[in-house]
């Protein structure tokens, strides 16, 4: 009974190590055979955002580096895409756009990006190379020659001027309170117009030379309605008036206001009709060097086709800022102004020592309202 029970054990216990053993090597096939797809098993390539982030990291710090170690000065250029990686160099004085290119082709073609394509800007400003990273478009990084790269951006791919937009402010020399001193003070490229005649005309030309703004004399000009009389009579050019008496007012006015490198007129809804006083006007500027810009204080004014028959630079406005002196409205013509500096590719706006017009153009500023725009001196637009 005993012996009979004791061989079947036996069977079961070495049935047993067989199926362990079994189970182990099975295990063990199924590792290695995993092990085997892990390594051979195709892997997947990374997702194209992937891709672009790792070719525009590289562009912006290895490569950008590199150039700047050469020796080429990083410019900031405006794009109509900012989304898009557009970085731009200027190109030493004493090297040829080819001798660019072969230069930058080791630093820029390495660790799969590759120089697709090289687009070379018309007057002879430079190029613009078009980078791929693995296949993939990721920006281009542009090369400049010249003077006065920052008025040029990039736009649709090209290289264009940046529009003009002039700022002149009018009606200085009656005060010298916080809000004149702002403006004189103010950080951006504003053309002050200064009326002769008046207790801080002299301080307010000076003060704004050394701040950095441009000068013109506002002159008081005969309106049509007599009214508007404002205490420049020594100064103030009639439609009566000979040739020979306008020339001295305007001796006068600029004795007073040296720095003045143009003329505006101040009224002039009269005189600005006339062809005659307008040709004594602008024959004197004339000898002297100096732009006008016409306001057009009438619709009837003939200044602005004098200055070009006579041959001097001149401009007319574009824009009145603050007829109106709500906030809402000067906004509006300040967009306004800067349509219409997108459309001609120059503008100009006149405004006055008004405290609401300077806080609207310190909010513009700040809010990056006019990204694109060159705002610029008066006498950098007229032609």
């Amino acid at each position: 009974m005993i012996r009979y029970l004791k061989k079947p054990n036996k069977v079961v216990a070495n049935r047993r190590k067989d199926e362990k053993r079994l189970l182990v090597a099975f295990i063990g096939i199924i590792c290695l055979l995993a092990v085997i797809l892990i390594y051979f098993y195709p892997k997947s390539a990374p997702s194209k955002s992937v891709m672009y982030r790792e070719g525009r990291a590289f562009i912006k710090t290895t490569v950008r580096h590199s150039l700047a170690r050469m020796g080429l000065k990083e410019i900031n250029l405006a794009n109509d895409n900012p989304k898009e990686l557009i970085l731009a160099f200027e190109i030493p004085q004493q090297m040829s756009n080819d001798q660019v290119i072969e230069t930058i082709k080791p630093i820029i073609q390495r660790k799969g990006c590759v120089i697709r394509s090289v687009n070379r800007f018309t007057q002879a400003r430079g190029f613009a190379v078009v980078i791929d990273y693995y296949n993939q478009p990721i920006g281009t990084i542009s090369f400049l020659k010249g003077r006065n790269l920052e008025e040029y951006q990039i736009l649709k791919g090209e290289l264009r001027r940046k529009p003009k937009l002039a700022i002149i402010i009018d009606d200085f020399g009656y005060g010298n309170n916080a809000v004149i001193k702002e403006f004189i003070q103010f950080n951006t490229k504003l053309t002050i117009s200064v009326i002769p005649g008046h207790r801080y005309s002299r301080w307010t030309s000076s003060e704004g030379k050394k701040n950095g703004k441009e000068i013109i004399v506002h002159m008081p000009m005969q309106p049509e309605r007599s009214e508007y009389g404002t205490g420049e009579d020594q100064y103030l050019i009639r439609q009566t008036m000979r040739s020979f008496e306008i020339e001295q007012r305007i001796a006068a006015a600029l004795m007073e206001l040296p720095e003045a490198v143009g003329m505006s007129n101040h009224m002039g809804s009269l005189a600005t009709t006339d062809a005659d006083v307008m040709g004594a006007v602008i024959s004197s500027l004339k000898k002297r060097g100096l732009y006008f810009i016409d306001s057009l204080t009438s619709p009837r004014s003939v200044a602005y086709e004098v200055a070009r028959v006579q041959g001097i630079p001149a401009g007319i406005r574009s824009v009145f800022l603050d007829n109106n002196r709500d906030k809402s409205e000067i906004q509006a013509q300040f967009k306004k102004a800067i349509a219409i500096a997108r459309r001609r590719g120059s503008a100009i706006a006149i405004g006055h020592v008004h405290l609401e017009t300077l806080q609207v153009l310190r909010q513009l500023i700040e809010a990056g309202q006019f990204e694109g725009i060159m705002l610029c001196f008066a006498s950098e637009i007229v032609s």
